[in-house]
């Protein structure tokens, strides 16, 4: 027994003698256990949020989702929850709880496991910053640690160290991503169970994620709150309202919205164009208006999917120029053709959308939506300086037509002639100024510039329809457009051109007319369109503006294969409708009771109405049958009376000889029920035809292929004369008027042309 009692004493002694030395070495060994640049707040991840907050991504740094907070900030109950969940002596012990400890080691040896650990809430931030690279054996370092952290800063410190560091499922770090990721709030904003519900999940991140097992997530909450009311935080009736309250989280942990527009934002991020607000770029995306845009592109899509229509982009402009949606590619999946693509920045043909430009120049010279244009075919140079013939989408020539009926009804040679009387020239620079960077030259892009010829973006078209409505509603400024030619206007006239173009865009009956039933229902009311389709039916356009909101949308197979004759009228210009009316009104707002009416000149621009003559766009005359009320710049109205009707009938100007003669050979032939047989046993030219007028472009050389026909089929052996003179089978035209003459054998054709040049090309 004596010998036991020295055993011991010597015990105590040498315990008392070690803890003697450790004390006194102890500052010395603190100091080397820290390096506090550890316990720097590491890079936060950002994120990135529609213009309501709604998150579109979180952008991760390292894999991981956090942003850093202070707890100076945070509610009573956010921090009582985690002392509640992790550690309620947090503010009594010195890094290690020797009550906990004990408690464990008994359980341990009693029981083999114990109810809880024993690890504080400053071991555990040892544990988050130092990790523990030597497994159990990491333990007796890291309370060496966690006294040395608890000498060296406050509790306030460490707390917000763990609340910051604290680990959720799905690689979500913090209590601040925690709360944004799981309730779309910073963490100042959440509520007493909510607080108990993120406080509660870190002791088993994945097993307790609410997204994934709720019943357990739900019980630990529980068991939070209760403890909470025990250690006084918390009153019985608080404590029955929490236990009570549902748990409501988002549905993803990693939003993953309008990816190509968030990669586009976080590029200008970085570049400096943008900036963050405490880790959150706030966009002007709308979440809701990009659901819908996505809805209704897709639908569209499994419509016309077996015609070839493949993929589909939309991009939504606001009021202030802002991009609402922006949808680069409907099918966004990688089995999609183009669906990682931005098919909105992808250079594609547009088709009839330039046109509008086209007439707004028209209109600044002085015409209007009366001006008579002259929908005939008429050979025209393209690119290379060959002869090119377009004709309209029907295929039929209309002759005189207004502007206003040519516009709305995009009639192909009416545009072609709007253009030949503007230039080629002011065509390619006003589209330069509005921003479309595939215009080259005159030479390279010839009189088919009006019809689509050029490659251009949805993003640029849209903010060149966004620069026409501005300039209807005189709300632009010179440097809108970017047009800085005085030659071309000033900008009280380009205001009210655009105005007049508008005004045409949007007339719904003139539409309805061309199309048959017109879209104002599903766009919400009045609205301007203008569609497109590309040559080979490649691509389908539709461009819209509204109340301040520009759409433009596209559909077509993003890998140039041509579709089944779907055009952009048939499925962009209904998609775009949908889209707009979302973006003009909210859905419980009613349509306006003008709905299918024409709009009436409501642009910042004043307008005067005046009759004219629906054939000549003159004043009526006394022999006119009816006329219609046109729209024109104050000044600009009709001094001509019409002399196309006469008491005898009517007389067209000589330029519509061969149209006239050729609409009055096919209603005779379709009155008599007969086909032309007599004739396709001769000799006939079909390139040039006879009464053609040729357009040809001076800084080139225009080549013609002769060709006729013998007995209905192409002839070969053929001699070729024009104005006497022999030539081969290509003839490079000079100004002026030329007879073109064929022989074959004793067979012989002629044609009589005129050739002229165009215009500022």
């Amino acid at each position: 027994m004596k010998r036991l009692g020295r055993w011991l004493k010597r015990l105590a002694l040498w315990v008392g003698l070690g803890w003697l030395s450790f004390a006194m070495s102890w500052s010395t060994l603190s100091a080397g256990l820290l390096d506090m640049a550890k316990f720097t707040a590491p890079r936060a991840s950002t994120t990135i949020v529609d213009r309501d907050g709604a998150p579109l991504r979180f952008h991760r740094v390292d894999g991981k989702h956090r942003r850093w907070i202070s707890i100076d900030g945070l509610p009573a109950h956010v921090l009582d929850a985690f002392l509640a969940a992790e550690d309620r002596r947090f503010y009594e012990h010195d890094g290690v709880d020797r009550v906990a400890t004990v408690r464990a080691v008994a359980f341990t040896l009693t029981e083999n496991s114990p109810p809880s650990g024993a690890s504080t809430i400053t071991q555990q931030v040892i544990k988050l910053v130092y990790g523990r690279p030597h497994g159990r054996w990491s333990k007796p370092l890291e309370i060496l640690r966690a006294w040395a952290l608890e000498e060296r800063r406050s509790k306030r410190f460490i707390l917000e160290q763990y609340v910051n560091r604290v680990p959720y499922a799905n690689e979500v770090e913090g209590l601040e991503a925690a709360s944004e990721s799981y309730f779309g709030k910073t963490a100042s904003e959440l509520t007493l169970a909510e607080a108990a519900l993120l406080a509660g999940l870190p002791q088993a991140p994945s097993r307790l994620d609410p997204r994934r097992d709720l019943e357990a997530a739900t019980a630990r909450r529980n068991t939070v709150l209760d403890r909470m009311a025990r250690m006084g935080r918390l009153d019985a009736s608080r404590l029955v309202d929490a236990l009570a309250s549902p748990i409501l989280v988002r549905d993803t942990a990693r939003p993953w919205r309008a990816a190509r527009f968030v990669d586009h934002e976080l590029d200008a991020f970085r570049a400096g164009r943008r900036t963050a607000d405490h880790g959150v770029i706030h966009t002007t995306l709308d979440a809701q208006l990009q659901s819908h845009t996505e809805a209704v592109l897709g639908r569209a899509i499994e419509v016309f999917e077996d015609r070839g229509v493949h993929n589909a982009a939309a991009i939504v402009l606001g009021p202030e120029g802002e991009v609402r949606a922006y949808v680069a590619a409907a099918r966004s999946g990688s089995d999609a053709p183009g669906g990682q693509l931005d098919l909105l920045r992808a250079r594609r043909q547009p088709g009839s959308t330039l046109k509008p430009f086209v007439y707004q120049l028209l209109f600044e010279s002085g015409e209007g939506p009366a001006t008579v244009l002259d929908d005939v075919r008429l050979p025209m140079t393209s690119m290379g300086g060959a002869l090119f013939e377009a004709e309209n989408f029907d295929g039929v020539e209309r002759g005189p037509v207004r502007a206003r009926e040519a516009l709305a009804s995009s009639l192909n040679l009416a545009a072609l002639d709007a253009a030949r009387r503007v230039g080629v020239s002011s065509i390619l620079a006003r589209l330069t100024d509005l921003g479309l960077r595939g215009v080259r030259d005159a030479e390279t892009h010839g009189a088919a510039v009006v019809l689509g010829g050029i490659d251009v973006t949805a993003v640029e078209l849209a903010h060149a329809y966004r620069s026409l409505a501005l300039r209807a509603n005189g709300e632009a400024t010179d440097g809108v457009d970017g047009n800085r030619d005085a030659n071309r206007g000033n900008a009280s006239t380009r205001d009210t051109a655009a105005t007049l173009t508008a005004h045409v865009l949007r007339d719904g009956d003139t539409r309805r007319a061309a199309f048959g039933d017109d879209l104002e229902a599903q766009a919400g009311g009045a609205f301007g369109l203008k569609t497109g389709t590309s040559s080979g039916f490649r691509d389908a356009w539709a461009a819209t503006f509204a109340d301040g909101h520009t759409v433009v949308v596209w559909f077509g197979d993003p890998e140039g294969r041509p579709m089944a004759g779907v055009s952009g009228f048939e499925i962009a210009a209904p998609a775009a409708a949908r889209i707009l009316a979302t973006a003009r009104r909210p859905a419980d707002v009613p349509l306006p009771s003008d709905v299918g009416r024409s709009p009436a000149p409501q642009d910042g621009v004043a307008l005067t109405r005046a009759a004219v003559c629906p054939l000549s766009g003159l004043a009526p005359g006394p022999s006119c049958p009816q006329s219609t009320l046109e729209l024109f710049a104050p000044g600009h109205e009709p001094d001509h009376v019409c002399a196309w009707h006469t008491p005898a009938g009517v007389v067209l100007p000589p330029r519509y000889a061969r149209w006239s003669q050729a609409m009055g050979r096919a209603q005779e032939l379709a009155a008599n029920h007969t086909t032309e047989v007599e004739g396709r046993a001769s000799l006939r030219i079909v390139q040039p035809r006879n009464g053609d007028r040729l357009l040809t472009d001076p800084s080139r050389a225009t080549r013609i292929e002769l060709l006729a026909t013998f007995g209905g089929a192409f002839a070969d052996g053929l001699e070729w004369w024009v104005d006497g003179e022999r030539v081969g089978e290509d003839w490079f035209p000079t100004e002026g008027r030329h007879r073109v003459v064929v022989r074959r054998g004793g067979a012989q054709a002629e044609a009589e042309v005129e050739v002229e040049t165009l215009q500022g090309g």
